[in-house]
């Protein structure tokens, strides 16, 4: 599903000054890619061209400039694609224009016809397409895309932000969970893996944990595994990314918090890692949780099992 509502746009056509902000969406766009923009958005008589925009590629021979003709289509509010008669006399309208290139900046996709079009031009014409897919992906991608999409799209990214959370700004450093046999950073992009305890029961019935690591599924977690088989212990363990939902991560520290007061040990070790994850899931935690977190918790509550990899 579609992130960004297009129709959070104006329509060019209704006026009231605000009928230029699609092709003003387009110039910071382009702008973002690296693009130089020679020609802005204009009112009256455009010539067939919405922007100019300049590209420097630079390579062993040099540096080579070319201008895009670029051609700005808002049709999300009817949601019809661009056809041909939208589109006329590409090539002729690039050459008049002084450019080298056809960028089409569309807010829906090209009709099948067009696409056909613009695609007999390309032995004569450089052409591109940024329909609504490809501009979305561009902008969801990095910092600097995020702020360009705050601005045109407010609604869609405060919803998009609360289902993508990104960690508090807490500490100094970003945290990092890395998997004890492959390396892997378990918190970028997002949490992933298990976090699993080994513990034994001593004859008085207390827990004794003796060591606590984070890992990959699958082969990671069966390789850790296989080191600390016949040494007497059993294991738990949980889905990071459970334990990164706030009501989880509170109620499994309260858990914790407990087993101490009960008598329950770590080894130094184990300990020590019990610190270092919950102060680096921490960021992730200090946050409203998603629907789909909310979701997932109330399944877990109606499974006790699903809690009791830890000692839920």
């Amino acid at each position: 599903m579609a992130a960004l509502d297009f129709k959070e746009i104006p329509e060019a056509h209704l006026g009231g000054g605000l009928q230029d902000t699609f092709e003003l969406f387009a110039r910071d766009f382009l702008t973002l890619l690296g693009y130089e923009i020679l020609e802005g958005p204009s009112r009256g008589a455009d010539g067939g061209k919405d922007l100019i925009a300049v590209e420097r590629r630079r390579g062993v021979g040099g540096e080579t400039v070319v201008r895009w003709l670029v051609s700005c289509k808002h049709k999300a509010h009817s949601g019809a694609s661009v056809n041909p008669a939208d589109e006329s006399n590409i090539r002729d309208r690039v050459e008049a224009n002084g450019c080298n290139g056809f960028v089409g900046f569309y807010s829906t996709l090209p009709s099948s016809g067009l696409s056909d079009a613009i695609a007999g031009l390309s032995t004569k014409v450089e052409t591109q397409i940024f329909d609504r897919e490809r501009i979305e992906s561009y902008l969801l991608k990095g910092a600097e895309g995020l702020h360009v999409a705050k601005r045109y799209f407010p609604k869609s990214m405060t919803a998009w932000m609360g289902e993508n959370p990104k960690p508090a700004k807490i500490f100094s450093t970003h945290p990092c969970l890395t998997c004890h046999h492959c390396g892997k950073d378990l918190l970028n992009p997002v949490p992933a893996g298990i976090i699993v305890i080994w513990q034994r029961r001593d004859i008085d019935g207390k827990k004794h944990v003796d060591t606590v690591y984070w890992c990959c599924k699958g082969n990671c977690d069966r390789r850790l595994g296989e080191s600390q088989r016949g040494k007497g212990l059993i294991d738990g363990w949980e889905d990071i990314p459970d334990v990164a939902i706030p009501l989880v991560f509170a109620k499994w520290v309260m858990v914790t918090l407990n087993e101490f007061q009960a008598g329950d040990t770590y080894s130094p070790l184990a300990f020590d890692r019990l610190k270092e994850f919950i102060l680096s899931i921490y960021p992730y935690v200090a946050r409203h949780p998603t629907e789909s977190e909310i979701e997932r918790m109330e399944g877990l509550m109606r499974i006790p099992a699903a809690l009791g990899g830890l000692g839920y």
